[in-house]
């Protein structure tokens, strides 16, 4: 595999940087991914689409040994997986036909209705800063307790609860303001 993303670089420092990138953070990157997509197979997947990233953005590497460039690595992997995982709620989310075609008409609603109500909740969360979204997102959408939270993000559990606490704050600060632009235009 590392064949196929060194044959998408053409500089060969930016080869030899994306190489020692692959054979030193790969196992690292692999573990990110798992821990937002618990599947093996979509972690992998995650992991192969972030090398193309990587690959075709090598520009914005200077050192591949720094803590900056391992920084970025892991940050790119983690949003990488956690667009698989918004796709595959939203895919399972109607996936059983049969399913939907007997459910009642008032329990399709009170779904649909839900779904709704998520999908608001995911595009407030993602409107925090990076700070409260990681939290937000890893313990509310990846269900992820707060100890392991801190493991992820290389943080004190004290540190996660206190911008749990807060990323809840603004959470609804930012719900409240959008219902009432809702409101405002009817």
């Amino acid at each position: 595999m590392l064949a196929l993303y060194l044959s998408l670089i053409d500089n060969e420092d930016d080869r030899d940087k994306f190489e020692f990138i692959y054979l030193i953070y790969r196992k690292r990157m692999v573990s990110e991914a798992y821990n937002i997509l618990r599947n093996e197979y979509d972690a992998e997947d995650a992991v192969h689409d972030t090398f193309i990233k990587l690959a075709r953005n090598m520009k914005a590497i200077d050192e591949p040994d720094s803590d900056k460039t391992l920084s970025y690595v892991l940050k790119a992997v983690k949003n990488t997986a956690i667009n698989i995982l918004n796709k595959n709620i939203k895919r399972n989310e109607f996936e059983d036909h049969d399913f939907v075609e007997k459910m009642p008409d008032q329990q399709f609603l009170d779904k649909l209705n839900i779904k709704e109500q998520y999908n608001e909740v995911v595009n407030a969360i993602r409107e925090l800063n990076d700070t409260y979204r990681d939290v937000m997102f890893f313990h509310f959408i990846s269900e992820m307790k707060i100890s392991e939270i801190a493991d992820l993000l290389g943080r004190k559990r004290s540190t996660v609860q206190q911008q749990l606490i807060r990323g809840k704050k603004k959470l609804i600060e930012i719900l409240e303001m959008e219902m009432s632009e809702q409101n405002g235009k009817q």
